[in-house]
């Protein structure tokens, strides 16, 4: 079986808002809509999980081999039942035991990404997911990377596509950040680095009384575990979200904590 997926990203933990899911509809309807059969004109069969008075999802015709699965499935595929639900979160809670037409859950963990929950509701999540399961070896692939390709192309400027043309050759791990670092970003962290390390190398050589190295290398490391499970401790009680910070901006972080009072 081969698995292609969409994450439609917002705002950080945002993805569950009219704008995003608008967008995410587009891109549904852009590499699902209409089904993958070759003949063009084939009738498009439907499933309705909600309202049966809505268009409902597309779904494979009989003999074919291949099913998707989308967070808009909770909404019968419909951008009207869309624009008329007041409770999100409320449709998705309430209808995550619903079965696709591949007999899946719609659970929550299988079509968001970045999901938070209280208890077992859903209350945020950081991308929607869109999933298609191909069993074949026909041209759905092809023709998912060809529809991939019209959507690169017609992509308002309001949004970003990776990759850029919308042709994926090769697995590729990607890193979303919410405000990229400039080139000035990265000389003031690399100079921060560069004088926070002449300053500890310096008020080690002036340490007169050391008996073992080993042994404050030892007490370093500890001291700075424990001021970092402290602060991490602290952040996570008053609610302060680390996931804001910068990543190159951790082990600063740790110098200051850990070196504070050495």
């Amino acid at each position: 079986m081969v698995v292609r997926q969409v994450w439609v990203h917002g705002d950080y933990m945002k993805a569950i808002q009219l704008p995003v899911l608008h967008k995410a509809m587009h891109v549904q309807e852009v590499l699902v809509n209409g089904g993958f059969d070759p003949k063009e004109g084939a009738p498009v069969a439907r499933q309705h999980i909600l309202d049966r008075d809505n268009q409902g999802c597309v779904v494979a015709a009989p003999g074919q081999k291949w099913g998707w699965h989308s967070p808009l499935m909770y909404w019968d595929c419909s951008l009207t039942t869309l624009d008329q639900d007041n409770d999100l979160l409320g449709t998705i809670n309430a209808h995550q035991q619903a079965h696709s037409a591949l007999n899946l859950t719609l659970r929550p963990s299988t079509v968001f990404a970045g999901k938070s929950f209280s208890n077992t509701k859903l209350r945020a999540a950081d991308a929607l997911v869109i999933t298609l399961f191909d069993q074949t070896n026909s041209t759905v692939g092809e023709i998912w990377n060809s529809r991939a390709r019209t959507l690169a192309n017609t992509l308002s400027p309001d949004w970003s596509i990776y990759p850029l043309d919308g042709h994926v050759t090769r697995s590729r791990l990607y890193e979303f950040r919410f405000k990229p670092m400039t080139l000035n970003d990265d000389l003031f962290l690399a100079a921060s680095y560069l004088v926070t390390a002449i300053y500890v190398i310096w008020r080690m050589m002036q340490l007169r009384a050391v008996k073992s190295w080993f042994g404050l290398l030892v007490t370093v490391a500890v001291k700075m575990t424990i001021c970092i499970i402290a602060s991490f401790t602290l952040c996570t009680y008053l609610g302060i979200d680390l996931a804001r910070i910068p990543r190159p901006w951790f082990p600063g972080v740790v110098f200051c904590f850990g070196l504070g009072n050495m």
